[in-house]
């Protein structure tokens, strides 16, 4: 049994100051009426500002950068440091007589876990570990089913978790490996492993995949043996949005339920009426996030001061990371197609060069660094948002967090680049994109850069005039904000390569496609999946597109050709064709429904005033917040009216924002007039001048591009199809076969 101290409510510190502590753990300790007195953190201001919110008058916490330097004004503490100092720190804290609540993992190997759980025996001290989802109501009934035996001897496992990246970080140690220990397997996988394991038993992990390739993966796949001879796939990423969810099979019945909210989402007859302690699939209610939080700080809390012990001790932490240090052990590449790198073309950029990508974690600037990477370059991203650079991290990279708008990082991470790609672009603040495009010319210029390519695009010649689109075409409309920036872009660019400042070059290119992007692969296969994708008249207006690799090629060609110099160039693929192909060899390869084609007057209808922003705005209210959380100041005031909401508003809150049904399926998406407009130009977009003087001849056709494009459409969106199914009542297919190796293990 733990010592416990002789006072009621022990002192506190808090260590680590970051954004879990910021939203999460710090008002939780608020709600139990637990203030911090102390707060440690590298970050003297983050210290400061998280003491400020403690609950506490200022003049009664004290902060430092060490925690040995006050180690004699707390009893406990909550540790959220960077993963790979947990164990070194939490054992340091146990053996100086400290209660230590962890943030998972608890360590990154299994050595250094079992030192911190010996530590805690010999000094009876509590340890217990953040594994959020064992308070969630779903998981306890879960457990309670396996054992009851309602589904009987469990024979396959299959758990998917993923969600893209957002960048909702302030620290870089995620993505660095010596601070994060590992990747999505070390982060989330702590989670989704304990869960797994806290139903089934021990896993033994068989077959382990993932991406990395010199840093931290950002998708991995896990085949694992079950103690009884069960079979089980683990999938994580955070470069998709997946079902985050766990189908369990077992030889009477099956469950599928939520891995991070109270919902089961189908099974068995048996199953669906099972009931343990009062509830049910039926009476399942969803909570809050901060109701786990609570329950974790409240169980802390109650371990260090009365005789309960907690409910997660150490060594609930200790299978998750044993599990995760297995799977490394036994790591073998994730490859996938798209993954494969053509050769440069030759004569561009050879090993060793040193190049510096602004817009690096986008698609454009992303793919190119992952080829570059591949050719032996050196690489050095300038990213604005850490936390958007998931891809990227997996890389041998240098990664700069960089504000363009600040001339004096821009000239720190561009010094020592032999060559520099400009392909960042931020639709939120001209100042962003006119002050950087001018810092990176400048400092382009005062290092010496041997070449600057900007990538603009072929919209600057928007609306565009039938016929062939070329480099002397007429400028686009400056009244649409996107043309203008990126017209007055391309000025400061030209300019400095005509009064002979900076060898620099432009160029533009048209649609571009491929895995990752955004707005014309990720979003056409959403819209195609979830609803209808409405096109003007018959969608015989001309799309101009370009396949990824081509694009690089062409970006390589301008950056290393001394024709390019002072020059612009559109780059696009080798044929063309009509939107209502491009939209209906999407439909086809993911095997939904093409587009409806709609007069014009029965789109500009749905287009009218405020009813469109509305309907929209009722069809799914949830893109309206999470436009709005995206703002800090915003989010963090929201997170405080949320805290001070009298439960039955909480509870309100919790179902119609929190509960079921995320995704809005059978909305009917109606292009709006700028992209009607695009969509009815008769343009061609003509890569003449670029083959002539650079040598570029892209390889991919519409259709050779969307045959490379088609796996990744399959593994980005199988989860989504799926939803989509299940909300249209239309069967599944039976699950996918396990890797054949999983079966040796049974």
């Amino acid at each position: 049994m733990p010592q416990r101290p002789s006072s009621a409510t022990p002192r506190l510190a808090i260590i680590g100051c970051g954004a879990v502590v910021e939203h999460h753990l710090l008002p939780a300790l608020r709600r139990q009426g637990w203030a911090p007195e102390v707060f440690v953190d590298r970050s003297a201001d983050r210290a400061a500002l998280l003491a400020g919110r403690s609950g506490r008058r200022r003049s009664a916490t004290v902060t430092a950068p060490d925690w040995t330097e006050v180690a004699d004004r707390f009893d406990a503490a909550v540790v959220a440091t960077p993963h790979a100092t947990h164990g070194p720190l939490g054992l340091a804290l146990l053996q100086a007589g400290k209660h230590v609540f962890m943030e998972q993992p608890l360590a990154t190997t299994t050595a250094a876990a079992m030192a911190m759980e010996a530590a805690a025996r010999a000094q009876r001290r509590v340890l217990t570990v953040g594994l959020l989802r064992r308070y969630l109501h779903v998981a306890r009934w879960t457990k309670a089913l396996i054992e009851s035996g309602t589904l009987g001897p469990i024979r396959r496992v299959e758990a998917r978790e993923g969600a893209v990246f957002d960048g909702a970080t302030r620290s870089d140690a995620l993505l660095r490996r010596d601070l994060s220990g590992g990747g999505v397997l070390m982060d989330t996988g702590a989670h989704t492993l304990d869960l797994l394991g806290h139903w089934l038993g021990d896993l033994t992990p068989v077959t382990y995949l993932d991406d990395g390739d010199g840093g931290v993966e950002a998708d991995c796949l896990l085949d694992f043996a079950l103690p009884a001879g069960g079979r089980g796939r683990l999938e994580l990423s955070r470069t998709r949005d997946l079902s985050n969810t766990a189908r369990i099979e077992g030889a009477r019945g099956f469950i599928e339920v939520a891995l991070a909210r109270n919902e089961v989402l189908a099974g068995s007859e048996n199953a669906l009426a099972f009931t343990h302690e009062g509830l049910s699939p039926a009476t399942l209610t969803p909570q809050l996030v901060p109701a786990l939080f609570d329950a974790e700080m409240r169980d802390f809390l109650r371990s260090v001061t009365g005789p309960e012990r907690p409910s997660l001790p150490a060594g609930a932490g200790l299978a998750a990371v044993r599990a995760i240090e297995a799977c490394y052990a036994i790591r073998q590449p994730l490859e996938r197609p798209w993954d494969a790198a053509p050769a440069l073309p030759a004569g561009t950029i050879g090993p060793g060069t040193r190049v510096a990508v602004t817009g690096a974690s986008g698609f454009v600037g992303g793919r190119l660094v992952e080829r570059l990477v591949r050719a032996g370059a050196e690489v050095t991203c300038l990213i604005r948002e850490i936390g958007s650079a998931a891809r990227l991290a997996r890389l041998p990279v240098r990664l700069v967090r960089t504000d363009l708008a600040e001339a004096g990082q821009v000239a720190a991470a561009i010094e020592g680049a032999d060559v520099v790609f400009h392909c960042a672009y931020d639709p939120r603040s001209r100042r962003q994109n006119l002050d950087g495009t001018r810092h990176i010319v400048r400092a382009c210029e005062a290092h010496g850069v041997r070449r600057l390519v900007y990538v603009s695009t072929f919209s600057v010649y928007e609306p565009f005039p039938d016929g062939v689109l070329t480099e002397e075409t007429r400028d686009g409309d400056p009244s649409w904000v996107y043309v203008r920036d990126k017209l007055a872009m391309e000025a400061e660019v030209l300019a400095a390569a005509r009064e002979r400042r900076v060898p620099a070059t432009i160029v533009q290119p048209s649609i571009v496609y491929g895995p990752f992007c955004k707005p014309w692969t990720n979003a056409p296969a959403e819209m195609l999946i979830t609803g209808e994708v409405v096109l003007p008249d018959q969608g015989e207006g001309v799309c101009s597109a370009v396949y990824i690799d081509d694009l690089v090629d062409g970006m390589l060609l301008a950056a290393t050709r001394p024709e390019a110099v002072g020059e612009r160039f559109i780059l696009s693929g080798p044929d063309h064709v009509t939107w209502a192909t491009f939209y209906g060899e999407f439909a086809r390869a993911l095997g939904v429904r093409g587009p409806s084609f709609w007069p014009l007057d029965h789109i500009a209808r749905a287009n009218h005033g405020l009813m469109r922003d509305l309907t929209r705005v009722a069809r799914n209210p949830k893109r309206v917040m999470q436009i709005i959380v995206r703002w800090p100041p915003a989010r963090q005031a929201l997170q405080a009216a949320l805290d001070a909401c009298p439960k039955p508003l909480r509870a309100l809150v919790d179902r119609s924002y929190f509960g079921r049904g995320g995704r809005v399926f059978g909305e009917v998406f109606v292009p709006d007039p700028q992209k009607t407009a695009l969509y009815l130009t008769r343009g061609v977009a003509d890569s003449g001048k670029a083959q002539r003087l650079l040598g570029y001849a892209p390889r991919h056709g519409f259709a050779a591009g969307m045959q490379a494009t088609r796996p990744y459409l399959e593994w980005a969106f199988a989860d989504l199809r799926r939803a989509a199914r299940r909300a249209a009542g239309t069967s599944e297919p039976p699950p996918a076969p396990l890797a054949p190796g999983i079966a040796d293990a049974r």
